[in-house]
């Protein structure tokens, strides 16, 4: 049979897009506001170029790509919904789409309406490197049940507090080797810590030392699911019709190999962890593999916990890191460097590290991670929701319609930055806290995500992000570091801008240097006695998990 001519599919797929575009108009009320969009094309050509990275076969036309910018797709949305209102209609070459930059709406839309927006799209890219459509969360269906019902099981006894000695430890171990190095290799320890967290409690496998063979192909793997999962990361994502071209495509070649790369690490991971030859204890992958599903949804459901709680809370806390440098040089922000210190040395004192059983008594501490997930969101959309109904929402007291279909992102970068927040681009932990110095009531994030596809993690990232935060700002002055950069010869230059972070949907920042240099030297020997003293075995640092 003779293959189809580029001409038959490209003929193909316009008469699709004309399909849509000239589909009788409903009567009643009207889109949500948003910019104009180019006929067939809607607005796909308005989207910054880092955000769509296509790959394209030689035989497409170069004219396709988008135009180069360097504005980060995250910005753009936020720009979007601010200027026309929390509440934005795009039109991607046909595809409905409706962005979300407000707290109330994204909680009406999506928390008690979640009967009809708990859906995920169907991201044509996704078929090639996740076939059952595990990352999306399991799109629907039982997959996605039991994957809810058993993180629930698993996150009951992290909010029990099953996992702190382990979190505790790790943190520990941290502020250890960055009292060793005064921050060298700061970075990477934060993706170890984060990574290790999440591997000891998954899988039994500890990484004290970052350079674990384990560790390394794991943090590879997350980093490229992150590229794959990029609204931009394939062509077919925008033209769906050219998934018609035979052969090997450049998209079907990438996820081939992703795909091959990742089951071989996780089979490997999982059968270690349930006969006992990582460390003999009862992780969570035993309780995955305890109950009674295929193998490649254990594996797959492990993944997606492993790689989100990885990328999301080692992004989060670099981005921790780069608030403390930013305030060492800026007298109007460092205050709040030094409240937290204060609160630290009048509960915890001079003498030991804090601890889990601190964290009522340090509000300030509890404020700063707060504001260490609303400035700089390490996710500034949350993954897309799509409709399974038509809906009319009332907003601002006005009507919109929402037709089945729309793909919905909440956009928690213009979420966590409302117009109506005072200096809503400054690092800023008192916001969360009263006259009296006190959390105020009522918090709400967005960081995790709106109803039924919340974070089913957010316990163990939040407790994670905690101790963290709690140990460096005991343990550290953290401060900008004075060595030039070695890409120009002058000095580093920090910012908080887009150019200083990659822009991937975990848009956490570019590697930076930092200096840790110890409170006293008291202060340092502490951190040594307590690394002396602590409990190392990790079959007492994680306890048998209780049925719940």
């Amino acid at each position: 049979m003779e293959a189809p001519s580029l001409q038959n599919i490209a003929l193909a797929g316009i008469v699709l897009i004309l399909g849509t575009f000239f589909v009788k108009r409903r009567t009643g009320p009207p889109l949500p506001p948003g910019p104009r969009g180019l006929p067939l094309l809607g607005n796909i050509l308005q989207i910054p170029k880092t955000a769509s990275r296509f790959e394209l076969p030689s035989t497409i036309p170069s004219q396709l790509t988008v135009k180069k910018k360097t504005q980060h797709l995250s910005t753009y949305f936020r720009q979007l919904c601010e200027e026309y209102g929390g509440f934005v209609s795009l039109n991607l070459v046909g595809f409905p789409i409706v962005l979300i930059g407000n707290m109330k709406l994204a909680k009406e839309i999506l928390e008690k309406r979640s009967a009809h927006f708990s859906a995920r799209p169907l991201v044509p890219y996704s078929l090639h490197y996740d076939p059952a459509q595990m990352y999306w969360i399991a799109v629907s269906g039982q997959t996605h049940f039991i994957a809810r019902k058993l993180s629930a099981g698993i996150m009951s006894g992290v909010r029990a507090g099953d996992t702190e000695l382990l979190q505790q430890f790790e943190a520990l171990i941290s502020v250890k080797r960055l009292l060793e190095n005064r921050g060298d290799h700061w970075f990477h320890e934060m993706e170890r810590t984060a990574a290790s967290m999440v591997l000891t409690a998954t899988f039994g496998q500890h990484c004290p030392t970052g350079d674990e063979p384990e560790l390394k192909e794991v943090v590879a793997c997350v980093k490229e699911l992150g590229a794959l999962v990029a609204p931009g990361a394939s062509i077919i994502n925008a033209f769906p019709f050219l998934n018609i071209l035979p052969g090997p495509m450049p998209w079907r070649t990438r996820a081939a190999a992703f795909r091959k790369r990742e089951d071989a690490l996780y089979d490997k991971l999982v059968t270690e962890a349930v006969s006992g030859k990582a460390s003999g204890m009862n992780t969570w992958a035993a309780i995955f593999t305890s109950e009674d599903k295929p193998e490649g949804d254990q594996r797959r459901l492990l993944n997606i916990f492993a790689s989100a709680a990885i990328e999301t809370t080692s992004s989060t806390m670099q981005t921790f890191v780069l608030a403390c440098v930013l305030s060492s040089s800026s007298l109007s922000s460092a205050s709040w460097v030094a409240r937290a210190q204060k609160e630290l040395d009048t509960v915890v004192g001079a003498d030991r590290l804090p601890t889990f059983k601190d964290r009522p008594f340090l509000p300030f501490i509890e404020a700063v991670m707060r504001e260490t997930l609303r400035w700089r969101p390490s996710v500034r959309f949350v993954l897309p929701h799509n409709s399974t109904a038509d809906e009319i929402v009332e907003y601002n007291g006005k009507e919109y319609f929402i037709q089945k279909g729309t793909v919905v992102f909440a956009v928690t970068w213009a979420i966590e930055h409302a117009q109506d927040l005072e200096n809503r681009d400054t690092f800023n932990p008192e916001r969360f806290l009263d006259a009296d110095g006190q959390l105020k009531a009522g918090y709400e994030t967005a960081a995790f995500g709106f109803g039924r596809r919340a974070c089913p993690g957010m316990p163990f990232a939040e407790r994670s992000l905690w101790i963290t935060i709690a140990l460096i700002l005991w343990s550290f002055n953290v401060r900008k570091s004075l060595k030039p950069d070695p890409k120009t010869g002058l000095p580093f230059s920090y910012s908080a801008q887009d150019e200083a972070f990659h822009g991937d949907l975990s848009n956490g920042p570019i590697e930076f240097p930092a200096i840790f240099e110890p409170r006293s030297e008291h202060h340092a020997e502490v951190v040594r006695q307590e690394w002396e003293n602590c409990e190392k075995d990790l079959n007492v640092l994680l306890p048998q998990h209780k049925r719940r």
